[in-house]
Parts: C-alpha cells; sequence; structure tokens
C-alpha cells in the first residue's frame, strides 16, 4: 500500500518504530490489566482491556463504521516543545474488530500509515475523513473492503499550526445530525479554512471555536468563535451541542453565531465589545487560589483540574439509569471522569456539578476520549503518558490502551451489523443513538421510504423519533420547505428550532468579523413568519434560534428579527441572547446605523443598548446623524432612567482615547433630563464634545483636594483626551497625588512638552512602584527621554534594577541608533544571534542541574520575578496582564521554562506578540492589543491600558518578537536565575 500525503510517499512495510522521547517517567507502571481492575466505576460496571501496547499506541482519537468496528488515530509525529513534531516518525489509522463478549478486540489492521499531524478520525460518505493540520483529508474507499482507492485528497486546507503554542490544532470530526463534518480548532492557532484554491478574501476567519463542512456543496463555515481548546463534543437526544475546554471554563452550549469567551486576545470584530462566558455554573478547580492547585490531586474535590479532554452525552448506555442524558469529560490532572447535569435555563441550558466517576488508579492514565458503542458499553482510548498535556517531558510513543466500560442496565436490543433497510423502524426508535447515527450517515435514496419518514415527522410520535426521520430526510436532501414549515407551528421547541436550522441551512452565514458573502435568504412570507416568532414564541430555545439566524439574514433584513427579539423584556437579563442579537447587528453599524439607533432605543435590554451606544460613538465621524439620532430619541422619551444611563455608559466607552467628536444634535435636551449620578459621565462627554464649561470644571475637580480620588481621576483622564492647553501644568501640579500621578504621566507623554521627561525623571526616587513603573513606560515613549534615563542609571542616579525587561524592549522599539548603543552598555543586549542562543541554551542545561536548583532561594527568586516577569506575567495570582499567566504553564519543568527565558521570542503566539506604535508626535508605543474600534487602537502596558485615536498614528507594526526582550539571563546572572526557577517552578510557599 502507497500512501501519499503532500510530499510523504511511505510503504506500509516501512512504517517507522517509534522513538520514546520522554525522560522522566520511565515505563508504565501498572501493565493494562493491572490498570483496568484500578478503576473507580459507577455501581454494576466493569472495566475491561480491548487493546494494549504493543496493538495499539498513542491513540488520539477514535470513531466507529456502521459494522461496528472501532476505528482509531495513532499520532507518534507530536512532540515536545523543542521539537513540536518529529519528522522521523509518521501518524496511522488503524481498525480494531470487536468481540461479542467483554474480552480484547479479536482482529486488528492498519487502514492507512504515512501520516502526519494527525488528530482526528471519521468514517462515511464513501471513505475516510483525517484531520491532518493544516489539511482535512478524504481517503476513498467505496467499496469498503478497508483498502483506499487511491492516495488521500485534501479536501480543505488553511488550518494552521501556530509556531507557539502548537498544542490547540484542529481537531474532532463528527457528523452532526445536520449532515455536515464537525471540526474543532484551539484559539491559539488561528487560520483561515477554504477549499484549495480558495483566495484569501474568501476564507472566514478560524481563531477558535467549532467550523463545520458540507462534502456535497464544498463549504465550509465556522459556527462559533472563541474558546482556549475545544477537544470534545457531542449532540443531546434533541440535537442540540454542547462542547468541553479547557483553561477558561470547561462547557458550552454550541450556538451557531457565537462569540464566546477565550483566556486572552481580542475580538477580530471591533463591535464584539463582550463574549459569552462558559455555560456550566461551577470550575473543577478553586481559581482563588491559580492554576498550581490543579495538580497533584489538589483540586479532586472540585472535580480535578482545569483541563478537560473528550466528551460524550450519555444515552441509551448500559450504565446507570442516573447517568442517562448527563455529559460526562475527562478531566486530564484528576485521572477522572467530571459528570455535568444539563438543565434548561432561559434561552440555553447550565450544567450542574455531579459526583465524579470512572477513577483511574493509574498515574499514567491519560483519558482522550470516550464513547459509547453500539453494545451499550463506553469504550475509553488513553494517551498513556507521564507529565503535562503538553509533554514536556517528551513523549512515551510505546504506550496506549483502549478500556471498556460496560454496565448491567438494559439498552435496548444489539442489533446485527451492518445495519439493512428492514432495520429503520427500530432505529428510529431504539434507546442507543449509535445505531440513528451511522444509519444517517450510511443512508442513500431508496435504502427508505421519503413517505414513511414524511409521516414519522408530522406524527405525533415520541419528539426524538420525530426529530430523527427529520434528519434522515436531511441527509437525503428532501427536508424542503414542505416539510420544515408546517413545524414551524410544533407543540415541542425542539421540533420548532430544527426547523428554524434546517430553513436556513442553505444561506451564507457571516464570518468572524460580520462580512457575510451574498447567497440566497428567505422570501418575504417566511421572513414575516420568523419575525412573528421571535415576538411571540414562548421558548427562549427556539428565540435562541431565530437570534442565530440574524448572521444568515442578508443585512437589509435584519433589523425586524432583531426589533422583536429585543422587544421581549423576558430575556433581558438572559445569559445569550442580548449578545446573540447585537453580534447579528454588528454589520449594520456600518451599512445602516440608523437601525441600530432605533434599535438601542425601543429595546429594554440595557445591554444591547449600551453597546449601540459605543459603536455609534465609535462612529461619530462616518455617521454623526445615527449618533444624532440616538440621543435625540434617548432624551425625547422619557421616564426611561435605564436607557439613558445605558446610552451614556456607552457613549463614554465609545469616546475612550477621543480627542475630540462633534457634538451631537439633541444633546443638551439629554443633559436636562440626565440624573444627579449621571452629572460625571456628562461632564466627561462634554469634555470631548469640547464644551468650555465643562473642561473648566473638569480643571477645578482635579485640583480639589477634598473630592472623590476616582472623579478626580477621572476628571483627569477627560483633560488628558482633550489634549487642553494647559494640560502639562495641570498633570504636574497633581504629580505628587499617588493616585494620580499615573494618569498625569500618561498627559505629559502627550503633551509634546520636551521638558516633561525630566520633570518625572528629577522625581523619580519618590515615586512608590506603581508610579516608577508609569515612569518608566513614559520616559521609554520618546528617544531623548529614554536616553536621559539610561544616562541616569549610567551614572548611579537610578538603580539598574528598575529597568525591567519590558522596558527595554520598548526602548529598544525606538530603532535610534544612539539610544540603542546606550541601551546595550548599560543594561544589556536586547537581540543576539540563534547560535549564541543555542549555545547558551545547552551550557545552561548542562549547569542547571537538579543539585544546583535546589540551592536556589524562592524568597530571592521572588524578587527576581517582580523586577524582570512580573510587570507583564501572573504567577502565584501576583504581577501584570499584559502577558500569559504563568501559574498554570508548564513551568514546573525546565525544558519549558529555560528555552522562553533564553531565547523567548523563538515560540510567540498570535495572541502575544509585541505590537509597536509610532506615534505622528513621534512618541512609540508598545504593548498587546486590547481592543480595536473604528476610530481608536486600545494597548495593553504594563500599567494599564492605553487609547489612542488611529488618526495621531502614524505607524503600526506588529513584532514577530515576543514582548518579553532576550538577554534576561544576563541581567539577571546565573545565580540570580537559579532563584528565579526555584521560585516559579515551586508551589508558590
Amino acid at each position: 500500500m502507497l500512501v501519499v500525503v503532500g510530499m510523504v510517499r511511505v510503504m506500509a512495510g516501512d512504517f517507522p518504530e517509534p522513538v520514546d522521547s520522554e525522560r522522566v517517567g520511565g515505563v508504565p507502571l501498572m501493565g493494562a490489566e493491572e490498570a483496568a481492575a484500578a478503576w473507580q466505576v459507577p455501581a454494576g460496571c466493569r472495566v475491561t482491556v480491548v487493546a494494549s501496547e504493543p496493538e495499539v499506541r498513542n491513540p488520539i482519537a477514535m470513531s466507529w463504521d456502521g459494522r461496528g468496528r472501532l476505528w482509531v488515530a495513532e499520532n507518534f509525529t507530536y512532540a515536545e516543545p523543542a521539537v513540536r513534531f518529529d519528522e522521523r516518525q509518521r501518524d496511522r489509522v488503524v481498525i480494531f474488530e470487536l468481540g461479542k463478549d467483554e474480552g480484547r478486540a479479536k482482529g486488528r489492521k492498519v487502514f492507512v500509515d504515512g501520516l502526519r499531524r494527525l488528530t482526528s478520525v471519521e468514517t462515511g460518505r464513501g471513505g475516510v475523513w483525517l484531520m491532518c493540520p493544516p489539511e482535512l483529508l478524504f481517503v476513498p474507499d467505496a467499496d469498503g473492503d478497508d483498502v483506499p482507492d487511491g492516495p488521500p485528497v485534501t479536501v480543505l486546507d488553511g488550518f494552521t499550526v501556530a509556531q507557539g503554542n502548537y498544542h490547540n490544532f484542529a481537531n474532532g470530526l463528527r457528523w452532526g445530525p445536520d449532515g455536515w463534518l464537525y471540526g474543532r480548532c484551539g484559539h491559539s492557532c488561528p487560520g483561515k479554512p477554504g477549499v484549495p484554491g480558495t483566495p484569501e478574501g474568501k476564507r472566514p476567519g478560524l481563531e477558535g471555536g467549532i467550523w463545520r463542512y458540507h462534502p456535497e456543496r464544498k463549504t465550509v463555515e465556522v459556527l462559533a468563535h472563541g474558546t482556549t481548546n475545544p477537544w470534545g463534543h457531542d449532540w443531546d437526544a434533541h440535537g442540540e451541542m454542547f462542547f468541553i475546554n479547557t483553561v477558561n471554563g470547561h462547557l458550552w452550549h454550541m450556538i451557531p453565531g457565537a462569540h464566546f469567551l477565550e483566556s486572552f486576545g481580542t475580538d477580530p470584530n471591533p463591535y464584539v465589545y463582550e463574549r459569552l462566558d462558559m455555560h456550566a455554573d461551577h470550575w473543577h478547580f478553586d481559581r482563588g487560589k491559580g492554576w498550581q492547585q490543579s495538580r497533584d490531586g489538589k483540586a479532586n474535590e472540585l472535580g480535578g483540574g482545569h483541563a478537560h479532554v473528550g466528551m460524550m452525552i450519555c444515552q441509551g448506555s448500559s450504565w446507570p439509569e442516573a447517568m442517562e442524558g448527563k455529559l460526562v469529560t475527562f478531566n486530564m490532572h484528576g485521572r477522572r471522569v467530571n459528570v455535568e447535569r444539563l438543565e434548561r435555563e432561559g434561552s440555553g441550558y447550565v450544567g450542574r456539578h455531579e459526583p465524579d466517576v470512572l477513577l483511574s488508579g493509574d498515574p499514567w492514565f491519560r483519558g482522550m476520549d470516550l464513547s459509547t458503542g453500539p453494545d451499550g458499553a463506553v469504550y475509553v482510548i488513553d494517551w498513556s503518558d507521564t507529565g503535562e498535556c503538553h509533554d514536556h517531558t517528551g513523549v512515551h510513543r510505546n504506550s496506549g490502551r483502549i478500556y471498556r466500560v460496560g454496565g448491567e442496565r438494559e439498552c435496548g436490543e444489539v442489533l446485527n451489523l451492518p445495519l439493512g433497510k428492514a432495520d429503520a423502524e427500530m432505529v428510529l426508535r431504539h434507546a442507543n443513538p449509535w445505531y440513528e447515527r451511522r444509519w444517517r450517515e450510511q443512508l442513500r435514496a431508496g435504502d427508505v421510504s421519503e413517505d414513511w419518514l414524511r409521516g414519522k415527522v408530522s406524527g405525533s410520535g415520541p419528539v426524538v423519533e420525530r426529530l430523527r426521520a427529520l434528519w434522515a430526510l436531511q441527509a437525503l436532501g428532501k427536508a424542503g420547505e414542505d416539510v420544515l414549515m408546517p413545524l414551524l407551528e410544533a407543540e415541542d421547541e425542539h421540533l420548532r428550532v430544527w426547523a428554524v436550522r434546517l430553513l436556513s441551512d442553505g444561506w451564507p452565514m457571516d464570518d468572524i468579523v460580520g462580512r457575510r458573502e451574498a447567497g440566497p435568504g428567505p422570501g418575504v412570507a417566511l421572513e414575516e413568519k420568523l419575525v412573528r416568532m421571535a415576538a411571540g414564541d414562548a421558548s427562549g430555545l427556539v428565540r435562541l434560534a431565530l437570534a442565530s439566524v440574524l448572521q444568515r439574514l442578508p443585512a437589509a433584513s435584519r433589523g425586524k428579527l432583531a426589533a422583536a427579539l429585543a422587544g421581549r423584556a423576558e430575556d433581558a437579563g438572559d445569559h445569550n441572547l442580548p449578545a446573540m442579537v447585537w453580534y447579528g447587528l454588528t454589520p449594520l453599524v456600518a451599512s445602516d446605523p440608523e437601525t441600530v439607533a432605533d434599535l438601542a432605543v425601543g429595546t429594554r435590554w440595557e445591554r444591547l443598548t449600551r453597546w449601540a451606544a459605543r459603536a455609534l460613538m465609535d462612529r461619530a465621524e462616518n455617521a454623526p446623524g445615527a449618533l444624532a439620532r440616538l440621543v435625540s430619541k434617548v432624551a425625547a422619551a422619557g421616564g426611561g432612567e435605564e436607557r439613558r444611563r445605558a446610552v451614556l455608559e456607552g457613549l463614554v466607552e465609545g469616546s475612550r482615547g477621543r480627542r475630540r467628536v462633534a457634538k451631537p444634535e439633541g444633546w443638551e435636551l439629554l443633559v436636562r433630563a440626565a440624573g444627579a449620578g449621571e452629572a460625571e459621565m456628562v461632564r466627561r462627554l462634554e469634555s470631548v464634545f469640547g464644551e468650555g464649561v465643562a473642561l473648566e470644571e473638569l480643571r477645578v475637580l482635579v485640583k480639589d483636594g477634598r473630592a472623590a480620588m476616582g472623579a478626580r481621576r477621572q476628571a483627569l483622564a477627560s483633560l488628558n483626551d482633550a489634549r487642553v492647553g494647559d494640560l502639562r501644568e495641570i498633570c504636574v501640579s497633581v504629580l505628587g497625588v499617588r493616585e494620580l500621578a499615573g494618569e498625569a504621566m500618561r498627559g505629559l507623554a502627550a503633551s509634546g512638552d520636551a521638558a516633561a521627561g525630566g520633570e518625572v525623571l528629577g522625581k523619580f526616587r519618590g515615586f512608590d512602584a506603581e508610579g516608577k513603573a508609569a515612569a518608566l513606560e513614559m520616559i521609554g515613549s520618546r528617544v531623548e527621554w529614554s536616553v536621559a534615563l539610561l544616562e541616569a542609571v549610567r551614572a548611579g542616579k537610578v538603580p539598574r534594577g528598575v529597568v525591567s525587561s519590558y522596558h527595554a524592549r520598548q526602548m529598544a522599539a525606538h530603532g535610534d541608533e544612539r539610544l540603542g548603543k546606550l541601551l546595550a552598555e548599560v543594561w544589556g543586549e536586547v537581540r543576539g544571534r540563534p547560535e549564541e542562543k543555542r549555545k547558551r541554551l545547552e551550557a545552561l542545561r548542562g549547569e542547571l542541574t537538579a543539585e544546583r536548583l535546589a540551592k536556589g532561594d524562592a524568597g530571592r527568586g521572588k524578587a527576581v520575578f517582580r523586577v524582570h516577569c512580573g510587570a507583564c506575567h501572573t504567577l502565584f495570582g501576583e504581577g501584570g496582564k499584559a502577558g500569559p499567566e504563568l501559574t498554570g504553564s508548564g513551568r514546573r519543568q525546565l525544558d519549558y521554562v529555560l528555552p522562553n527565558l533564553v531565547d523567548p521570542s523563538g515560540e510567540v503566539g498570535a495572541d502575544y506578540r509585541l505590537v509597536v506604535v509610532r506615534m505622528k508626535d513621534g512618541r512609540v508605543l508598545s504593548g498587546i492589543p486590547a481592543a480595536r474600534g473604528e476610530q481608536t487602537l486600545t494597548l495593553r502596558q504594563i500599567t494599564g491600558d492605553v487609547t489612542v485615536e488611529r488618526r495621531e498614528i502614524e505607524k503600526e507594526e506588529v513584532a514577530a518578537d515576543s514582548m518579553m526582550p532576550e538577554g534576561l539571563v544576563e541581567a539577571m546572572g546565573v545565580e540570580g536565575l537559579v532563584d528565579l526557577l526555584r521560585y516559579v517552578m515551586g508551589d508558590g510557599d
């Protein structure tokens, strides 16, 4: 058998023997049978071994075929960070034929090998589907003889594998009830999937979340955006999809069109101001104690930790009745299965914690996925390795297990396989959805009577049977309007939901930035029907489906449906609906801002009003009439304090960083209507609108020592944004006020006064730690001030240690020759040559033995961390937010920490790349983008966020480098490094 993948040609007989790179664990501590006996399982359940090494090794994913065989993806190319992917290895797909008893598999064969970066396998549609990022591959096998009919075909490409955090790549192939092939992808591997040859501009952006592909239409969609690294999903009995995630929440209800919360970074759509949080009401670790408490059993009473892999919803299994309908997922650090009880709440669902089950006693257990088989037992694949989930200690490639967890409950007749035409009735009502899913996937025209299916859909049988019949019609391409329109009136909410989804299934969907390709939409009658449903349907789940449909409508058709949804006062506090309606409205901010203004005034949803006001403020220069329309209507409405406050809050948020915005018509009316509690917001906005009286009031407030400090700080921020003529004098007058010093220095930096840097430098020793950091941020923004600082350091007037690595990088970004030489002399080299770094890394690895590290002092290391790392990174609950948190990283492994210190730019995730902004006034600002508005850019710096107007930017550059400069080891010295490592790799004690 010859396998061709890209330029790789490997004969099956030449498959390389997997090489272990694991340096710590040795070999599995338990044999497979001993490990199976060490499980704690639900009452009446029993664990047996289906396969173990060498029959199966490094199983990363599994699937089933219509003959009841288990297909397993074995991944050998994934490697430790220093290697990323071992090109000497190859990946493969192995088929296991299961026996009818609880014993081991009775047959095993290799279907395809010679693969690389294999993360998933799925069967169906005349072959086998493989996710091998950056490609989705299809291996044809039309006759099902387990011999490929030809080489793999690239169906989609563009699933990027990041140079930095390469662990979050595309995975998770599964057929959905709607006939699409679904997949997942992590946030740190942003991509642009598409059919090969698709122009860049026609590809949807993928920055984490859920995507799907339609094999017949050759269409790919990114259905939901965000999260960190989803690695498991399933559908419940009603076709609702749920998926699990790691780090920033573990459970989400998959809502098409949603923008879900991520662990870091900004949403590419500039009008997505808030993203949806997870749909569980709990965490599996104590967030107050940091991620380090997720390890070594410290979070077991909460569920085991923050990392989750693999997922299924218990349906028709042989497990105890109490597990039916529960969502289960592997908790990586807890070596157990977490259980979630899914309950309807508002427009969606909430997951509530149930007692954990399936606790493994094997220290090497690394569950990757679990799935119910045709016999009702649950099958588990185990990667079987030590170390963290990122394999920082290497990969033990010669281990792996498949377990069967069977129970005593009767779960329906075990049908003969493969299924035939006579099995349709049994399949639709079988308790185990395994049969319906495989039957639907192999269903072809003539296999079943379409009229019979239509009768099932329109009949009065159980809802699940009717849904399965509907999905079968969809698989045959026969679920048209004649079937679906009547279902919009169905008594059950799930039937109405699926009618909405399938009626809109062929309409183009907004991509991540709110761009919709031209294509079909609803006819007049259907559009009017959807609006009536939005206004009158009693089901929040139906209204959520309608909110998703907004992103499939032409822009001109969205206003009426959005207004009907936003008119439902009972949904104002809903977890999902206000955000979902707003996501669907974001394209209208540019194309139809007047409709956005009308919706903001007409709704009782305060969040929607606030977001709309913020967006219209951001677009004030382009659409002043829409802003005036909003202001005038709110002022005239009367009696709506909550609405007025929401508008003012949104306008304030949209004005941040703005020097001047033309005052909208109707503003005076709104001011007269404003209450006393809104005076501060009014003053802020009047300063942006150029009102002289307001500016004078702000001047007085800043200097009023009796006023609330928060009000004084906000007043100073408003004067800074307005760039009043006497800004320098105002800022200098309050430099000695600790709470105002940072904002004062921001104003001085923007004032353009050449002497301002000297003024701050002269007071430097009198500032507290926060003030010193703000002073360094300000001084580093201009060449002449940076030179003065470094000369003061050289002269001993300013301690060298206060200049952190972050500030050194900021000064280096100026590109000034004189400053660069002075920085190298006083602070050290910011850049180094690759070969020098490699040699330095190898030398340190040899020098930093376990005995040497044991002599480090964690107390001194904490002080080193504060100087060189704490400005940007959080560890043990302390530090800055500009860079990624380190508490939950692979910090306990020297091979993870040391390369990042010696060569911090070796692997940089897209979200952590430094943005250097050169301003027209000569300043250079650097930081991580926190928000991108129509008129403004917000950078996250170590002292907080700074917002600048785009029209003041001369040039914006995304550096390939990390925010961390090189030369850290030299700056702290080897002894300082030893102390730092003792602290960073410890428990924070």
